[in-house]
């Protein structure tokens, strides 16, 4: 069932303290080109701040929301609901994302402009066309080089406000608001910077931010040493923590919702190509599914016609397949009526109000 996508054991194996000399030998690469990359960031972010380097600024106010790490840290979602709560208090509000992986990455070009979807999954974007097919009366757009996709983004569709979706590192673009998500589970990893380990810049750079937010804050995780952590690092900016909640489960072939207890004391086959897969699969299970199938392929996989079939297999013995909103805009237009597809839908939940009035103040300022 292909369980070499689901865990890397060597790797695992490789980045444990207790690995061996040899570890220190195969690490050492990595950590020179760590080093090095560290480097170039910190001079980058001086030379951004002594004006060497030019911060445009564009004609409507700009959200950034962004992490310092790589992988999953819940930014999607957020994007989602900070746009929905802004188009609520009656602005006109847009999102633009550099579209990874898509077709359209350094073309650019509107996703949807609020009413019709113009590009698909694999010229937008996972992402983006997710967003696009999630929200009503939002224009979504996606281009590499963010500040002429930006002006064109508010010429055409009038902005009062533009959500940069992965922005934080984006430095030539300037921001009102510069919010950094951090996942609660994993927060900075192993501590080193890419490649040797997840960080995307040092972690000095979380003094840029307005606000800190720890996604994935369950009750079950010790949240206390992280913030300790952060308070290192950013003493001053305001932290608030978030979480995802079910919203509900729809089905593939008929496009039906239920409510999330539909799963509960069910065999349930779950399979997901996101960052974060484990928490899908905690997801699922304080839901009450009984997950007795599991793959997790790598983020932003291509599926193919041999993984419908191969997981087809399972259909006599499970209750229902479940994946996530972002593996479904890639299974689109495979014959899926035999594997009682089920999508699960979130929303991200802030647990203080305080965190959408600190937005709009800084907003309005």
């Amino acid at each position: 069932m292909k369980r070499g996508l689901r865990k890397r054991s060597w790797l695992n194996y490789l980045f444990r303290k207790d690995a061996g000399w040899w570890r220190k030998v195969i690490l050492f690469p990595l950590l020179v080109c760590s080093s090095v990359y560290g480097v170039v960031m910190r001079v980058r972010s001086v030379l951004y701040q002594r004006g060497f380097f030019t911060t445009r600024e564009l004609p409507c106010k700009v959200v950034s929301v962004g992490n310092i790490t790589l992988g999953g840290t819940g930014k999607t979602p957020l994007v989602a609901a900070l746009a929905q709560q802004l188009h609520k208090r009656g602005m006109r509000v847009g999102i633009l994302s550099r579209g990874y992986k898509g077709a359209r990455e350094k073309k650019g070009g509107i996703v949807t402009d609020g009413k019709r979807i113009f590009l698909t999954s694999t010229e937008a974007g996972d992402e983006p066309f997710m967003l696009a097919t999630m929200l009503s009366g939002i224009p979504v757009l996606v281009g590499k080089k963010r500040y002429a996709m930006g002006v064109y983004a508010h010429e055409r569709f009038a902005l009062d406000v533009l959500i940069l979706d992965d922005g934080f590192q984006h430095l030539m673009l300037k921001r009102d608001v510069d919010i950094v998500l951090i996942d609660a589970k994993n927060a900075f990893g192993n501590g080193y910077l890419f490649p040797r380990g997840p960080l995307r810049e040092p972690l000095g750079g979380l003094h840029r931010a307005s606000a800190l937010i720890l996604t994935k804050a369950e009750p079950s995780i010790p949240l206390k040493e992280i913030e300790e952590l952060f308070r290192c690092y950013a003493p001053s900016i305001p932290l608030y923590h978030s979480r995802y909640a079910p919203n509900f489960f729809r089905e593939a072939a008929t496009g039906k919702r239920f409510p999330p207890h539909i799963i509960r004391e069910k065999k349930v086959f779950a399979f997901s190509g996101i960052a974060d897969p484990e928490y899908f699969i905690y997801l699922l299970k304080e839901l009450g599914a009984d997950v007795v199938h599991e793959i997790h392929f790598p983020d932003h996989y291509t599926y193919d016609s041999s993984d419908i079939m191969m997981m087809q297999k399972y259909s006599t013995t499970v209750d229902f397949f479940v994946t996530t909103e972002k593996d479904f805009v890639k299974l689109q237009g495979f014959p899926l009526n035999d594997m009682r597809l089920y999508i699960l839908d979130i929303k991200q939940e802030i647990l203080e109000e305080a965190f959408y009035h600190t937005v709009f103040s800084s907003l309005a300022s």
